[in-house]
């Protein structure tokens, strides 16, 4: 296998091509008059979709530089949307003027590639600085506002909006297909925790690399699970063709392998999940989801052994949703347990005067009594249910990203305001760039925007800007068009992680295509 080498400024001219393109495809998507994309899946339904980091997913370059510059976007939208939930054109928008502006410093003097960085990472400190003058905290009015922004959809912001309310800002909302046309939403008894799949051999929806359980058998164990004498009884007792999570210690050796084949062969549908816990929190974490689910902790301590287990000791839920990072149980099939957990819990907390403890405390009992907000969409086809699904997702994380660290001033208004005040001339560029395409996307000229936004009677009114979907100006927080502050700090900061590692590239380094060279 040979490769190609190739240096200096010409190695990242090709990277940056890649960007380009990249951000060329996902550009026309932002904003209230964005548009769509649409995206081919051989044998399946294409997909439509207004959404960055699924356009970037499915971007594949055949120049392998350009590819690599894919592969450093994708990233940083990835970032974005995992943390902040939305955003993720508003970061390659951003991404692609910085490098831009970057790429001028260092065009015709690579030695003040250092300078340069520095420069980056002062101008980041101060743009949030700035940027952080402009935030106010959420109103229960900015909700909708917020989620209408993010879906472009006043009835999908509406139900967001009630079901946040009833879930609280830390809430978990889920979306699923619905079997009737519309949307329909309630909130089921449930919990989430940080901890993932332990092998990715139990995925099995490979788009979004999770494992999805229905109608799903519950074991909670507080020891670790290494060999196959200690499964097979339960197996054998639960039978074919089920779903099942394993909660415990840990799953290793040959019992995961045992495990992992079962689930790659179709005999079960299957999910092995680490305790997020250690000592007695562990054991206590595995009580509070007995009591989530109705299952029976198979403890040692208390005599149980789990080579002897049945099915008589499982817990139900209705779903149960596995990614590499969480685990959320969704429709605890609890009782009377249930009540008596919660009841014990207000009691610890009213008794204890460890500030510590009494945290711990209040955190497991929103777990238990916060329930999960379901949110289900009915459509005609596979294609129109994930174009919704997207926009609901979406909604859904950047409202609850600006529960979390407030809101600014939407439509590019809070990044134009804070370029304005910048000492440094690549973000005093960069930042415009978000209101500039938002224009060319409604039909108007940038040029116009910007200077009427910047005029002296409205230079210090921070809050004023274009709505451009009726193309007006106005007070940006009382037409509802607001950003979640988290969002734009995570824009920013990728753009600048990328724009600082491709001006240090120096060696870029591929493998040959064989097939082209012969």
């Amino acid at each position: 296998m040979s490769k190609e080498i190739t240096k200096g400024h010409e190695a990242r001219l090709k990277i940056k091509a890649g960007i380009d393109k990249a951000c060329n495809a996902v550009r026309p998507t932002l904003g209230a008059i964005g548009m769509t994309a649409v995206i081919e899946y051989p044998g399946l339904d294409p997909l439509e979709c207004d959404d960055g980091v699924t356009i970037l997913k499915n971007i594949d370059l055949k120049d392998h530089y350009e590819q690599m510059g894919v592969q450093m976007l994708r990233k940083a939208a990835l970032r974005t949307s995992s943390e902040g939930g939305d955003g993720t054109a508003t970061t390659t928008v951003i991404t692609q003027a910085l490098v831009a502006e970057a790429f001028k410093e260092i065009a015709n003097d690579s030695s003040r590639i250092r300078e340069v960085r520095e420069r980056l990472s002062k101008g980041l400190e101060e743009t949030l600085k700035q940027l952080t003058g402009l935030k106010r905290a959420v109103s229960e009015d900015d909700i909708e506002h917020i989620a209408t922004i993010s879906s472009l959809d006043p009835e999908v912001a509406k139900h967001i909006a009630e079901i946040i309310k009833e879930v609280g800002v830390n809430g978990v909302v889920t979306v699923e297909k619905g079997s009737k046309l519309g949307y329909s939403k309630e909130v089921v008894k449930g919990a989430r925790f940080d901890r993932g799949l332990i092998s990715p051999f139990f995925i099995n929806n490979h788009e979004t690399g999770s494992t999805v359980l229905e109608d799903v058998h519950i074991v909670l164990v507080d020891r670790k699970i290494s060999n196959n004498e200690q499964i097979i009884s339960l197996l054998n007792s639960i039978g074919t063709g089920k779903d099942i999570l394993f909660i415990a210690t840990d799953v290793e050796g040959v019992a995961l392998g045992t495990l992992a084949l079962n689930a790659q062969k179709g005999f079960a549908n299957i999910a092995c999940v680490q305790n997020p816990y250690s000592a007695s929190r562990a054991r206590d974490f595995l009580f509070d989801i007995s009591a989530l689910t109705g299952a029976t902790v198979i403890s040692e301590e208390m005599g149980m052994k789990l080579d002897t287990a049945t099915v008589a000791l499982c817990g139900k839920a209705e779903k149960v949703v596995v990614t590499r990072g969480t685990t959320t149980i969704i429709g605890g099939k609890s009782g009377e347990a249930l009540k008596a957990r919660i009841t014990e819990l207000e009691a610890e907390i009213e008794g204890t005067t460890s500030v510590y403890e009494k945290s711990v405390l209040e955190d497991r009992l929103a777990c238990l009594t916060g329930g999960i907000g379901v949110v289900r969409v009915g459509a005609y086809t596979d294609t129109e249910f994930n174009a919704k699904k997207y926009k609901f997702e979406n909604a859904i994380n950047a409202t609850q990203a600006a529960l979390q660290e407030g809101i600014v001033a939407g439509g590019g208004v809070a990044l134009l305001k804070t370029a304005s005040s910048l000492k440094e001339v690549m973000f005093r560029e960069a930042l415009k760039a978000p209101i500039k395409q938002m224009a060319e996307n409604a039909g108007m000229d940038w040029y116009e925007v910007i200077a009427t936004v910047g005029m002296k009677e409205n230079s210090q009114d921070f809050n004023s800007g274009y709505d451009f979907k009726n193309k007006k100006l106005v007070n940006m927080f009382d037409a509802g068009i607001i950003d979640p502050f988290k969002v734009v700090r995570l824009a920013i900061e990728s753009a600048v992680s990328i724009a600082s590692s491709l001006i240090s590239i120096e060696t870029a380094i591929i493998v040959e295509d064989e097939k082209a060279k012969n």
